[in-house]
């Protein structure tokens, strides 16, 4: 397979575009989980190789790839989880909040209002 080298466009090209968008994500985001009132942490920008490690982990059960990624990217009252310690201690209320949360479900709370009768 080849690839082709293109000549980068005056603004830097997609590199830098994608280099600008994540500088710009800088910071974290935060929530208490409702049950337990523990504070949690995750970066505004999360990057895709957490996400394919959380895969790698979950093997041959993909319901489990979301909480090992939280559990990989959130930080609980500063503090990192180990994936066995996120699944045993943190109640079921509380991931599914937190899952919300990190995975981002602005677009189920966005069309759950929607008329689109």
């Amino acid at each position: 397979m080849e690839t082709k080298t293109e000549t980068p466009s005056e603004d830097g090209g997609v590199v830098a575009l994608l280099k600008k968008y994540k500088a710009e994500s800088d910071g974290v985001n935060e929530t208490t989980l409702p049950e337990t009132g523990v504070t949690v942490t995750w970066p505004k920008f999360q990057p895709h190789h957490v996400w394919t490690k959380a895969q790698r982990l979950a093997r041959k059960n993909p319901f489990g790839t979301a909480d090992i990624y939280v559990a990989l990217l959130c930080k609980f009252n500063g503090e990192r989880l180990t994936i066995d310690e996120f699944k045993e201690l943190v109640p079921t209320g509380d991931a599914l909040h937190l899952t919300g949360e990190v995975m981002g479900d602005d677009e189920l709370e966005n069309d759950a209002g929607n008329d689109q009768g």
